[in-house]
């Protein structure tokens, strides 16, 4: 019986160690880096995709003035965890849409077929700079 029970309250205090993916987001490669006008474009990759380069999301961050840490900069073909949120608009089906207004600019879609036609934002970035 106390085998039993050491055995359940193990179990039970492993299982409350692990963390949902939805907190620690997925792993992405940072694939390129660009700005136009006050926003950031982050061009990043899951890293366990098959065939590189096929799948890239496009996340916005906002220019802001912080004080970074140089470590704490993102960099192109560094890895990072990213829970990236789509803006796109819900429920609409159109095949006209050119891009999505963020931070009070049109960010057009890429017309490369390996990058979504959507815009991402992440709460792990601000400006630049990573947070965990």
């Amino acid at each position: 019986m106390k085998k039993i029970i050491f055995i359940l309250a193990s179990f039970i205090l492993y299982a409350c160690s692990i963390k949902p993916t939805a907190t620690t987001g997925y792993n992405y490669r940072i694939t390129k880096i660009d700005s136009i006008e006050n926003t950031y474009l982050v061009y990043a990759e899951k890293i366990d995709v098959s065939i590189k380069n096929t799948a890239i999301i496009k996340i916005a961050s906002a220019k802001s003035k912080t004080d970074c840490k140089r470590e704490n900069l993102i960099t192109v073909d560094k890895n990072y965890k990213l829970n990236p949120i789509s803006l796109y608009p819900k429920n609409l089906v159109s095949h006209n849409l050119r891009g999505i207004t963020y931070n009070g600019t049109l960010v057009h879609f890429d017309k490369d077929y390996n990058i979504k036609k959507d815009l991402f934002i992440t709460e792990n970035l601000k400006g630049l700079c990573y947070k965990e």
